[in-house]
């Protein structure tokens, strides 16, 4: 299973409009204690949806935090054919 773009959740009402994967702008990036494992806001329709990003070493956490927040206010699209210098 593909790592990106995470699983986006966020509280909807009926009739919102959702995003699509690609879909968003990202804001924010949170390291965890874990070494594979990121939490992500972003924003989509003026609402912020919360993604968790998990994946297989290699490459580094801090590799993948790193290009994550050189690129806050980027498309979610775009950030997804960027590639990790580790």
């Amino acid at each position: 299973m593909p790592a990106w773009p995470p699983r986006w959740i966020g509280a909807f009402d009926p009739g919102d409009p959702v995003p699509a994967p690609n879909e968003g702008v990202l804001e924010f990036v949170m390291g965890s204690s874990r070494n594979t494992i990121l939490t992500l806001t972003m924003k989509f329709d003026a609402r912020q949806h919360t993604g968790i990003l998990s994946w297989d070493a290699p490459p580094s956490r801090a590799a993948v935090e790193n290009l994550l927040r050189a690129n806050l206010g980027a498309e979610i699209g775009a950030i997804g054919d960027l590639d990790i210098v580790d």
